[in-house]
């Protein structure tokens, strides 16, 4: 029941954006509703497999001596699932997000800087 009404919020949230996004008066740049549709659509997508679960676990296998592959693979299955929400979202940012992807640059680079001038790095050898 948990997934059903956060997906009921995910679709909520995608009106609302898609209707500040036409209107324009609020300032939501197009990056910003295109990061809010691609969010709220995988964690849909990542939820779906758990909610089935909740929704059929009453009705299958009441035998609860020994559980059967519904409850044990589809299980790892549906939660496998919601790791794709969590790993997704970097990605999501990093498509459509500018500034993220300014920070990660910068970011990259003074690490690469410290890295090479801590290390010394010549002609293929570590000094």
């Amino acid at each position: 029941s948990s997934g059903i009404n956060a997906e009921s919020q995910s679709v909520m949230i995608l009106a609302v954006a898609r209707r500040v996004a036409k209107e324009g008066r609020q300032g939501l740049k197009w990056q910003g509703a295109m990061t809010v549709v691609l969010t709220a659509t995988v964690y849909s997508i990542s939820i779906l497999p758990t909610s089935i679960y909740h929704i059929a676990e009453p009705f299958v296998e009441k035998e609860a001596s020994e559980p059967g592959p519904f409850k044990i693979t589809y299980y790892r299955v549906a939660a496998s699932f919601l790791t794709i929400n969590v790993i997704s979202n970097f990605y999501i940012y990093c498509l459509t997000v500018n500034s993220f992807r300014d920070f990660l640059r910068i970011r990259t680079q003074r690490i690469t800087s410290w890295f090479l001038n801590t290390f010394k790095i010549q002609g293929g050898l570590l000094l």
